[in-house]
Protein backbone atom coordinates (compact mmCIF):
# COMPACT_ATOMS: atom_id res chain seq x y z
CA UNK A 1 0.00 0.00 0.00
CA UNK A 2 1.26 3.48 -0.87
CA UNK A 3 1.44 6.03 1.93
CA UNK A 4 1.38 9.12 -0.31
CA UNK A 5 -0.44 11.64 1.86
CA UNK A 6 0.16 14.47 -0.61
CA UNK A 7 -2.26 13.26 -3.23
CA UNK A 8 -5.97 14.04 -3.01
CA UNK A 9 -8.03 10.84 -3.08
CA UNK A 10 -11.64 10.18 -4.07
CA UNK A 11 -13.93 7.14 -3.90
CA UNK A 12 -17.52 6.04 -3.40
CA UNK A 13 -17.94 5.51 0.33
CA UNK A 14 -21.50 4.16 0.10
CA UNK A 15 -22.33 0.76 -1.35
CA UNK A 16 -21.49 0.21 -4.99
CA UNK A 17 -25.12 -0.55 -5.79
CA UNK A 18 -28.04 1.61 -6.96
CA UNK A 19 -29.90 3.43 -4.18
CA UNK A 20 -31.70 6.61 -3.25
CA UNK A 21 -28.44 8.27 -2.26
CA UNK A 22 -24.75 7.74 -2.91
CA UNK A 23 -21.80 9.34 -1.11
CA UNK A 24 -18.58 10.32 -2.85
CA UNK A 25 -15.76 11.08 -0.40
CA UNK A 26 -12.65 13.17 -1.11
CA UNK A 27 -9.65 13.99 1.09
CA UNK A 28 -6.36 15.81 0.59
CA UNK A 29 -4.69 19.18 0.23
CA UNK A 30 -6.30 19.87 -3.17
CA UNK A 31 -9.86 19.25 -1.96
CA UNK A 32 -10.84 22.93 -1.83
CA UNK A 33 -9.27 23.66 -5.23
CA UNK A 34 -11.06 20.74 -6.85
CA UNK A 35 -14.39 21.63 -5.26
CA UNK A 36 -14.00 25.25 -6.37
CA UNK A 37 -13.60 24.10 -9.97
CA UNK A 38 -16.52 21.73 -9.53
CA UNK A 39 -18.70 24.63 -8.40
CA UNK A 40 -17.69 27.02 -11.19
CA UNK A 41 -20.66 29.16 -12.01
CA UNK A 42 -22.43 28.33 -8.73
CA UNK A 43 -22.14 31.95 -7.56
CA UNK A 44 -22.64 32.28 -3.80
CA UNK A 45 -21.80 28.61 -3.25
CA UNK A 46 -18.31 29.09 -4.69
CA UNK A 47 -17.79 32.21 -2.58
CA UNK A 48 -18.93 30.41 0.57
CA UNK A 49 -16.51 27.57 -0.12
CA UNK A 50 -13.49 29.85 -0.47
CA UNK A 51 -14.28 31.74 2.76
CA UNK A 52 -14.92 28.70 4.98
CA UNK A 53 -11.28 28.18 6.11
CA UNK A 54 -11.00 31.82 7.26
CA UNK A 55 -14.34 31.53 9.05
CA UNK A 56 -12.93 28.65 11.09
CA UNK A 57 -16.01 26.46 10.78
CA UNK A 58 -15.64 22.76 11.50
CA UNK A 59 -17.90 21.88 8.59
CA UNK A 60 -20.32 23.47 6.18
CA UNK A 61 -23.21 22.08 4.18
CA UNK A 62 -24.85 23.45 1.07
CA UNK A 63 -26.84 22.34 -1.95
CA UNK A 64 -25.59 22.86 -5.48
CA UNK A 65 -25.68 21.29 -8.93
CA UNK A 66 -22.83 18.87 -9.60
CA UNK A 67 -21.50 18.85 -13.15
CA UNK A 68 -20.50 15.49 -14.59
CA UNK A 69 -19.73 14.32 -18.08
CA UNK A 70 -23.30 13.07 -18.29
CA UNK A 71 -25.36 15.88 -16.84
CA UNK A 72 -25.79 18.37 -14.03
CA UNK A 73 -27.48 16.79 -10.99
CA UNK A 74 -28.57 18.19 -7.61
CA UNK A 75 -26.38 17.28 -4.66
CA UNK A 76 -25.53 18.19 -1.08
CA UNK A 77 -21.89 18.88 -0.19
CA UNK A 78 -20.36 18.58 3.27
CA UNK A 79 -16.94 20.21 3.59
CA UNK A 80 -14.39 19.99 6.40
CA UNK A 81 -11.75 22.62 5.65
CA UNK A 82 -9.04 21.75 8.18
CA UNK A 83 -7.43 19.07 10.36
CA UNK A 84 -10.60 18.54 12.41
CA UNK A 85 -11.93 16.16 9.73
CA UNK A 86 -11.88 12.37 10.05
CA UNK A 87 -8.71 12.11 7.94
CA UNK A 88 -6.96 15.11 9.50
CA UNK A 89 -6.99 16.82 6.07
CA UNK A 90 -9.41 19.00 4.11
CA UNK A 91 -12.20 16.56 3.38
CA UNK A 92 -15.50 16.61 1.51
CA UNK A 93 -18.50 14.37 1.00
CA UNK A 94 -20.83 14.83 -1.96
CA UNK A 95 -24.27 13.27 -1.48
CA UNK A 96 -26.20 12.73 -4.71
CA UNK A 97 -28.67 10.38 -6.35
CA UNK A 98 -27.51 6.78 -6.17
CA UNK A 99 -27.37 6.15 -9.92
CA UNK A 100 -24.08 4.33 -10.48
CA UNK A 101 -23.46 5.74 -13.99
CA UNK A 102 -23.85 9.28 -12.58
CA UNK A 103 -21.65 8.49 -9.57
CA UNK A 104 -18.96 6.97 -11.77
CA UNK A 105 -19.13 9.98 -14.09
CA UNK A 106 -18.67 12.32 -11.11
CA UNK A 107 -15.62 10.39 -9.89
CA UNK A 108 -14.13 10.42 -13.39
CA UNK A 109 -14.70 14.20 -13.52
CA UNK A 110 -13.11 14.74 -10.09
CA UNK A 111 -10.10 12.71 -11.20
CA UNK A 112 -9.79 14.90 -14.29
CA UNK A 113 -9.65 17.90 -11.93
CA UNK A 114 -6.69 16.45 -10.03
CA UNK A 115 -7.99 13.79 -7.62
CA UNK A 116 -6.77 10.18 -7.64
CA UNK A 117 -8.77 6.99 -6.98
CA UNK A 118 -8.37 5.92 -3.35
CA UNK A 119 -6.94 2.55 -2.45
CA UNK A 120 -8.51 0.08 -0.02
CA UNK A 121 -8.73 1.53 3.47
CA UNK A 122 -6.87 4.70 2.52
CA UNK A 123 -9.31 7.08 4.23
CA UNK A 124 -9.08 5.16 7.53
CA UNK A 125 -5.31 4.84 7.10
CA UNK A 126 -5.04 8.63 6.85
CA UNK A 127 -7.18 8.94 9.98
CA UNK A 128 -4.80 6.59 11.77
CA UNK A 129 -1.67 8.41 10.59
CA UNK A 130 -3.25 11.71 11.65
CA UNK A 131 -3.83 10.35 15.15
CA UNK A 132 -7.62 10.45 14.91
CA UNK A 133 -7.91 6.72 15.68
CA UNK A 134 -5.39 4.18 16.91
CA UNK A 135 -4.70 0.88 15.16
CA UNK A 136 -7.19 -1.11 17.26
CA UNK A 137 -9.94 1.40 16.49
CA UNK A 138 -9.04 1.39 12.80
CA UNK A 139 -9.47 -2.38 12.73
CA UNK A 140 -12.79 -1.93 14.53
CA UNK A 141 -14.01 0.19 11.60
CA UNK A 142 -13.58 -2.88 9.40
CA UNK A 143 -15.26 -4.96 12.11
CA UNK A 144 -18.32 -2.69 11.94
CA UNK A 145 -18.44 -3.08 8.15
CA UNK A 146 -18.17 -6.87 8.34
CA UNK A 147 -20.61 -7.39 11.24
CA UNK A 148 -23.40 -9.86 10.44
CA UNK A 149 -25.16 -9.84 13.81
CA UNK A 150 -25.98 -7.40 16.59
CA UNK A 151 -23.43 -9.16 18.83
CA UNK A 152 -20.65 -8.71 16.27
CA UNK A 153 -21.66 -5.10 15.68
CA UNK A 154 -21.70 -4.34 19.40
CA UNK A 155 -18.25 -5.88 19.85
CA UNK A 156 -16.81 -3.80 17.00
CA UNK A 157 -18.49 -0.59 18.23
CA UNK A 158 -17.15 -1.17 21.75
CA UNK A 159 -13.67 -1.54 20.35
CA UNK A 160 -14.12 1.54 18.20
CA UNK A 161 -15.09 3.35 21.39
CA UNK A 162 -11.79 2.39 23.01
CA UNK A 163 -12.62 -0.54 25.31
CA UNK A 164 -9.24 -2.14 24.47
CA UNK A 165 -7.23 0.98 23.68
CA UNK A 166 -7.97 2.69 27.01
CA UNK A 167 -6.56 0.00 29.36
CA UNK A 168 -3.55 -0.55 27.07
CA UNK A 169 -2.79 3.18 27.06
CA UNK A 170 -3.19 3.34 30.85
CA UNK A 171 -0.70 0.51 31.38
CA UNK A 172 1.65 2.00 28.81
CA UNK A 173 1.60 5.33 30.67
CA UNK A 174 2.26 3.52 33.94
CA UNK A 175 5.29 1.81 32.37
CA UNK A 176 6.58 5.16 31.11
CA UNK A 177 6.42 6.52 34.68
CA UNK A 178 8.26 3.47 36.06
CA UNK A 179 10.98 3.77 33.42
CA UNK A 180 11.35 7.47 34.27
CA UNK A 181 11.76 6.63 37.97
CA UNK A 182 14.37 3.96 37.23
CA UNK A 183 16.36 6.14 34.85
CA UNK A 184 16.21 9.09 37.25
CA UNK A 185 17.64 6.83 39.93
CA UNK A 186 20.45 5.81 37.58
CA UNK A 187 21.26 9.48 36.96
CA UNK A 188 21.67 10.01 40.71
CA UNK A 189 23.25 6.69 41.59
CA UNK A 190 26.23 8.34 43.33
CA UNK A 191 23.87 10.27 45.63
CA UNK A 192 22.13 6.99 46.56
CA UNK A 193 18.67 8.48 45.82
CA UNK A 194 15.92 5.95 45.11
CA UNK A 195 12.98 7.37 43.18
CA UNK A 196 11.02 4.13 43.61
CA UNK A 197 11.58 1.33 46.11
CA UNK A 198 12.17 -2.24 45.03
CA UNK A 199 8.95 -3.56 46.71
CA UNK A 200 6.87 -0.81 45.08
CA UNK A 201 8.44 -1.49 41.68
CA UNK A 202 7.69 -5.21 41.93
CA UNK A 203 4.15 -4.50 43.15
CA UNK A 204 3.36 -2.23 40.18
CA UNK A 205 4.99 -4.54 37.63
CA UNK A 206 3.05 -7.50 39.02
CA UNK A 207 -0.20 -5.53 38.76
CA UNK A 208 0.48 -4.56 35.14
CA UNK A 209 1.49 -8.12 34.28
CA UNK A 210 -1.72 -9.56 35.73
CA UNK A 211 -3.87 -7.00 33.91
CA UNK A 212 -2.11 -7.77 30.64
CA UNK A 213 -2.68 -11.48 31.13
CA UNK A 214 -6.36 -10.77 31.79
CA UNK A 215 -6.67 -8.75 28.56
CA UNK A 216 -4.94 -11.52 26.63
CA UNK A 217 -7.32 -14.10 28.09
CA UNK A 218 -10.27 -11.90 27.13
CA UNK A 219 -8.99 -11.73 23.55
CA UNK A 220 -8.38 -15.48 23.57
CA UNK A 221 -12.06 -16.12 24.32
CA UNK A 222 -12.90 -13.96 21.31
CA UNK A 223 -10.51 -15.87 19.06
CA UNK A 224 -13.20 -18.13 17.70
CA UNK A 225 -14.21 -19.16 14.23
CA UNK A 226 -14.81 -16.32 11.82
CA UNK A 227 -16.67 -18.18 9.08
CA UNK A 228 -20.39 -17.96 8.39
CA UNK A 229 -22.58 -20.21 10.53
CA UNK A 230 -23.44 -23.47 8.76
CA UNK A 231 -26.71 -25.42 8.76
CA UNK A 232 -26.32 -28.97 7.43
CA UNK A 233 -29.42 -30.88 6.29
CA UNK A 234 -29.23 -34.58 7.05
CA UNK A 235 -31.57 -37.56 6.95
CA UNK A 236 -32.33 -40.83 5.19
CA UNK A 237 -32.50 -40.96 1.38
CA UNK A 238 -35.82 -39.59 0.09
CA UNK A 239 -36.62 -37.95 3.42
CA UNK A 240 -37.46 -34.68 1.66
CA UNK A 241 -34.17 -32.89 2.34
CA UNK A 242 -33.57 -31.60 -1.17
CA UNK A 243 -37.14 -30.39 -1.63
CA UNK A 244 -36.97 -28.52 1.68
CA UNK A 245 -33.53 -27.14 0.74
CA UNK A 246 -34.93 -25.73 -2.51
CA UNK A 247 -37.88 -24.20 -0.65
CA UNK A 248 -35.61 -22.50 1.91
CA UNK A 249 -33.19 -21.09 -0.67
CA UNK A 250 -36.01 -20.06 -2.99
CA UNK A 251 -34.77 -21.85 -6.12
CA UNK A 252 -34.24 -25.34 -7.52
CA UNK A 253 -30.59 -25.67 -6.49
CA UNK A 254 -30.73 -29.34 -5.47
CA UNK A 255 -31.90 -32.22 -7.67
CA UNK A 256 -35.12 -33.78 -6.42
CA UNK A 257 -35.73 -37.42 -7.38
CA UNK A 258 -37.43 -40.48 -5.85
CA UNK A 259 -34.28 -42.49 -6.66
CA UNK A 260 -32.12 -43.00 -3.56
CA UNK A 261 -28.59 -41.60 -3.70
CA UNK A 262 -29.35 -38.75 -6.11
CA UNK A 263 -27.61 -36.23 -3.85
CA UNK A 264 -23.93 -37.14 -3.60
CA UNK A 265 -21.98 -33.90 -3.63
CA UNK A 266 -23.01 -31.38 -0.98
CA UNK A 267 -24.96 -28.41 -2.33
CA UNK A 268 -24.45 -25.15 -0.44
CA UNK A 269 -26.25 -21.83 -0.66
CA UNK A 270 -26.10 -18.65 1.42
CA UNK A 271 -29.51 -17.61 2.72
CA UNK A 272 -30.89 -14.83 4.87
CA UNK A 273 -32.71 -15.74 8.07
CA UNK A 274 -34.29 -12.70 9.71
CA UNK A 275 -31.30 -10.59 8.67
CA UNK A 276 -28.71 -13.25 9.56
CA UNK A 277 -26.47 -14.61 6.82
CA UNK A 278 -26.02 -18.40 7.05
CA UNK A 279 -24.85 -21.20 4.76
CA UNK A 280 -27.42 -23.94 4.16
CA UNK A 281 -25.96 -27.26 2.98
CA UNK A 282 -27.86 -30.21 1.48
CA UNK A 283 -25.99 -33.51 1.88
CA UNK A 284 -26.25 -37.12 0.81
CA UNK A 285 -28.81 -39.26 2.61
CA UNK A 286 -27.57 -41.41 5.49
CA UNK A 287 -26.72 -44.90 4.23
CA UNK A 288 -24.79 -47.92 5.45
CA UNK A 289 -22.59 -48.78 2.48
CA UNK A 290 -19.55 -50.94 1.93
CA UNK A 291 -17.00 -50.57 -0.83
CA UNK A 292 -15.20 -47.76 -2.59
CA UNK A 293 -18.14 -46.19 -4.44
CA UNK A 294 -19.20 -42.57 -5.02
CA UNK A 295 -22.11 -43.06 -2.61
CA UNK A 296 -19.72 -44.39 0.03
CA UNK A 297 -17.45 -41.37 -0.47
CA UNK A 298 -20.52 -39.16 -0.08
CA UNK A 299 -21.04 -40.64 3.39
CA UNK A 300 -17.48 -39.74 4.35
CA UNK A 301 -18.06 -36.20 3.11
CA UNK A 302 -21.30 -36.05 5.11
CA UNK A 303 -19.50 -36.94 8.33
CA UNK A 304 -16.88 -34.29 7.64
CA UNK A 305 -19.57 -31.67 7.05
CA UNK A 306 -21.28 -32.58 10.31
CA UNK A 307 -18.10 -32.11 12.34
CA UNK A 308 -17.91 -28.53 11.01
CA UNK A 309 -21.61 -27.73 11.30
CA UNK A 310 -23.22 -25.41 13.82
CA UNK A 311 -26.72 -26.71 13.33
CA UNK A 312 -28.08 -29.98 11.91
CA UNK A 313 -31.52 -30.05 10.33
CA UNK A 314 -32.48 -33.70 10.72
CA UNK A 315 -35.22 -34.46 8.18
CA UNK A 316 -37.65 -37.33 8.70
CA UNK A 317 -40.43 -38.41 6.34
CA UNK A 318 -43.43 -37.85 8.63
CA UNK A 319 -45.77 -39.64 6.19
CA UNK A 320 -44.11 -42.93 7.14
CA UNK A 321 -43.94 -44.78 10.49
CA UNK A 322 -41.05 -43.45 12.60
CA UNK A 323 -38.95 -45.70 14.81
CA UNK A 324 -38.53 -43.75 18.05
CA UNK A 325 -35.43 -45.69 19.10
CA UNK A 326 -33.74 -45.09 15.76
CA UNK A 327 -34.63 -41.39 15.81
CA UNK A 328 -33.27 -40.93 19.32
CA UNK A 329 -30.00 -42.70 18.44
CA UNK A 330 -29.50 -40.55 15.33
CA UNK A 331 -30.10 -37.33 17.23
CA UNK A 332 -27.78 -38.42 20.04
CA UNK A 333 -25.03 -39.23 17.55
CA UNK A 334 -25.27 -35.72 16.12
CA UNK A 335 -25.25 -34.14 19.56
CA UNK A 336 -22.06 -36.04 20.38
CA UNK A 337 -20.45 -34.34 17.38
CA UNK A 338 -21.16 -31.01 19.09
CA UNK A 339 -24.01 -30.07 16.76
CA UNK A 340 -27.30 -28.48 17.77
CA UNK A 341 -30.13 -30.57 16.24
CA UNK A 342 -33.58 -29.57 14.99
CA UNK A 343 -35.78 -32.48 13.91
CA UNK A 344 -38.11 -31.74 11.00
CA UNK A 345 -40.99 -33.87 9.83
CA UNK A 346 -41.31 -33.42 6.07
CA UNK A 347 -44.25 -34.24 3.76
CA UNK A 348 -46.73 -33.32 6.50
CA UNK A 349 -49.39 -32.68 3.84
CA UNK A 350 -49.58 -36.39 3.03
CA UNK A 351 -52.33 -38.28 4.83
CA UNK A 352 -51.04 -40.78 7.36
CA UNK A 353 -53.43 -43.54 8.40
CA UNK A 354 -54.23 -43.31 12.10
CA UNK A 355 -52.98 -46.84 12.74
CA UNK A 356 -49.56 -45.88 11.26
CA UNK A 357 -49.03 -42.72 13.32
CA UNK A 358 -46.26 -43.55 15.75
CA UNK A 359 -45.67 -41.57 18.96
CA UNK A 360 -42.30 -40.46 17.63
CA UNK A 361 -44.05 -38.21 15.10
CA UNK A 362 -45.29 -35.95 17.87
CA UNK A 363 -41.75 -35.54 19.25
CA UNK A 364 -40.47 -33.87 16.08
CA UNK A 365 -39.62 -30.19 16.55
CA UNK A 366 -41.36 -28.93 13.39
CA UNK A 367 -43.72 -30.44 10.79
CA UNK A 368 -43.47 -28.92 7.31
CA UNK A 369 -44.92 -29.32 3.87
CA UNK A 370 -42.95 -28.00 0.92
CA UNK A 371 -46.01 -28.36 -1.31
CA UNK A 372 -48.44 -26.34 0.81
CA UNK A 373 -45.90 -24.20 2.65
CA UNK A 374 -47.25 -25.29 6.02
CA UNK A 375 -44.67 -25.04 8.79
CA UNK A 376 -42.03 -23.27 6.65
CA UNK A 377 -42.32 -19.92 8.47
CA UNK A 378 -42.13 -21.50 11.98
CA UNK A 379 -39.09 -23.50 10.82
CA UNK A 380 -37.34 -20.38 9.52
CA UNK A 381 -38.04 -18.57 12.79
CA UNK A 382 -36.64 -21.47 14.80
CA UNK A 383 -33.54 -21.64 12.60
CA UNK A 384 -33.00 -17.88 12.97
CA UNK A 385 -33.23 -18.13 16.76
CA UNK A 386 -30.71 -20.98 16.88
CA UNK A 387 -28.31 -19.23 14.52
CA UNK A 388 -28.55 -15.98 16.52
CA UNK A 389 -27.55 -17.84 19.68
CA UNK A 390 -24.59 -19.39 17.87
CA UNK A 391 -23.42 -16.08 16.40
CA UNK A 392 -22.30 -14.98 19.86
CA UNK A 393 -19.51 -17.53 19.31
CA UNK A 394 -18.48 -15.89 16.05
CA UNK A 395 -16.77 -12.68 15.15
CA UNK A 396 -15.89 -11.00 11.91
CA UNK A 397 -12.62 -11.80 10.17
CA UNK A 398 -11.34 -8.30 10.95
CA UNK A 399 -11.99 -8.69 14.67
CA UNK A 400 -10.38 -12.12 14.71
CA UNK A 401 -7.25 -10.81 13.00
CA UNK A 402 -7.15 -7.94 15.48
CA UNK A 403 -7.49 -10.32 18.43
CA UNK A 404 -4.62 -12.48 17.18
CA UNK A 405 -2.35 -9.50 16.51
CA UNK A 406 -3.04 -7.83 19.85
CA UNK A 407 -2.81 -11.03 21.83
CA UNK A 408 0.65 -11.73 20.44
CA UNK A 409 1.85 -8.29 21.55
CA UNK A 410 0.17 -8.56 24.96
CA UNK A 411 1.68 -12.01 25.58
CA UNK A 412 5.11 -10.73 24.59
CA UNK A 413 4.74 -7.76 26.96
CA UNK A 414 3.59 -10.06 29.78
CA UNK A 415 6.60 -12.37 29.33
CA UNK A 416 8.95 -9.37 29.28
CA UNK A 417 7.43 -7.95 32.47
CA UNK A 418 7.85 -11.28 34.22
CA UNK A 419 11.54 -11.22 33.32
CA UNK A 420 11.73 -7.66 34.67
CA UNK A 421 10.07 -8.77 37.93
CA UNK A 422 12.57 -11.61 38.30
CA UNK A 423 15.49 -9.21 37.71
CA UNK A 424 14.12 -6.70 40.22
CA UNK A 425 13.46 -9.41 42.79
CA UNK A 426 17.05 -10.69 42.56
CA UNK A 427 18.58 -7.19 42.58
CA UNK A 428 20.26 -7.75 39.20
CA UNK A 429 20.44 -4.03 38.51
CA UNK A 430 18.01 -1.30 37.57
CA UNK A 431 19.66 -0.92 34.14
CA UNK A 432 18.55 -4.45 33.18
CA UNK A 433 15.06 -3.89 34.59
CA UNK A 434 14.69 -0.63 32.65
CA UNK A 435 15.83 -2.36 29.44
CA UNK A 436 13.12 -5.02 29.83
CA UNK A 437 10.49 -2.36 30.54
CA UNK A 438 11.40 -0.51 27.35
CA UNK A 439 10.85 -3.75 25.41
CA UNK A 440 7.45 -4.21 27.08
CA UNK A 441 6.65 -0.59 26.25
CA UNK A 442 7.30 -1.28 22.56
CA UNK A 443 5.00 -4.32 22.68
CA UNK A 444 2.15 -2.27 24.17
CA UNK A 445 2.76 0.54 21.70
CA UNK A 446 2.45 -2.00 18.88
CA UNK A 447 -1.08 -2.88 20.03
CA UNK A 448 -2.39 0.63 19.46
CA UNK A 449 -0.08 1.32 16.52
CA UNK A 450 2.35 3.79 18.05
CA UNK A 451 5.04 1.36 16.94
CA UNK A 452 4.31 -0.14 13.53
CA UNK A 453 5.76 -1.07 10.19
CA UNK A 454 4.53 -0.48 6.65
CA UNK A 455 4.07 -4.24 6.25
CA UNK A 456 1.68 -4.40 9.23
CA UNK A 457 -0.31 -1.40 8.02
CA UNK A 458 -0.46 -2.82 4.51
CA UNK A 459 -1.73 -6.17 5.81
CA UNK A 460 -4.46 -4.50 7.87
CA UNK A 461 -5.73 -1.76 5.55
CA UNK A 462 -5.60 -3.85 2.38
CA UNK A 463 -8.54 -5.84 3.80
CA UNK A 464 -10.75 -2.72 3.76
CA UNK A 465 -13.09 -1.93 0.91
CA UNK A 466 -12.42 1.09 -1.29
CA UNK A 467 -13.99 4.26 0.09
CA UNK A 468 -13.38 3.43 3.77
Amino acid sequence: MKFDLQRTIVAVSSGATPGRRAIVRMSGSQTIAILSRLFQGAGDQELLLTTVPRAGSVTCCFEMPVRTELSSVPAIAYFWPDSRSFTGQPCAEIHLIGSMPIVEALITYLCSLGAAPAERGEFTLRSFLAGKVDLVQAEAVLGVIEAESSAQLQQALSQLGGNLSRPVRAMRDQLVDLIAHLEAGLDFVEEDIAFISQPELILQLTSISERLAGLSLQLNTRDVRSRTAQIVMVGLPNSGKSSLFNRLVGSDRAIVSPIAGTTRDAVAQSIDLAGLKVELIDTAGIEELRGDTPRDEAQVALQRRLTQADLALFCVDSSQPIDATWLASQVQALIQLGVTVITVGTKSDLTVPTNQRTPARSTLDVLVSVRSGSGIAPLQARLAACVASHLTEYQSTAMQHMAIRCRQSLDAATATLRRAIALADSYEGEELVAAELRMALDDLSAVIGEVHSDDILGAIFSRFCIGK
